[in-house]
């Protein structure tokens, strides 16, 4: 019981995060508003980053509780292993480290190639995911 109760967190923090990610993405590239001093960011913009940096923890928690139980257990004991769990187990460590230091750099073109980074390795984990959760063994 208690590993289909981790199980379900794990997917339902996933895809929340990822959701939130990709609509995050839309508005912060895609949806800026014109104003007589020119682009500004969206208004929404701020809330939606807000929202994410709550989310993102509930991913990364759900990492650990998966760490002993699954990945470690299933990286020594299946008989072949899957490319999909290996990826993410590697994309969710960049893409924990880039989340970090986007917060925190400060210069313009670090903290744009950081964001790009992030952008790309979410991108890999997503669609890693997807394959890892959807086409069991």
């Amino acid at each position: 019981m208690k590993r289909n109760k981790s199980y379900l967190f794990t997917h339902i923090a996933s895809y929340l995060t990822i959701l939130h990610g990709i609509i995050y993405f839309i508005i912060k590239y895609f949806m800026k508003t014109e104003s007589e001093y020119g682009l500004l960011p969206h208004p929404l913009q701020s809330y939606f980053q807000g929202i994410h940096i709550v989310f993102s923890p509930l991913l990364i928690f759900a990492f650990g509780l998966l760490f002993k139980d699954h990945i470690v257990k299933m990286y020594k004991n299946a008989l072949y292993k899957r490319k999909t769990g290996i990826t993410l187990v590697l994309t969710m460590t960049v893409m924990i480290i880039s989340g970090y230091l986007v917060q925190v750099i400060y210069q313009a073109q670090s903290k744009e190639l950081v964001a790009i980074i992030h952008i790309a390795i979410s991108a890999l984990f997503t669609v890693a995911y997807l394959i890892h959760h959807l086409f069991k063994r």
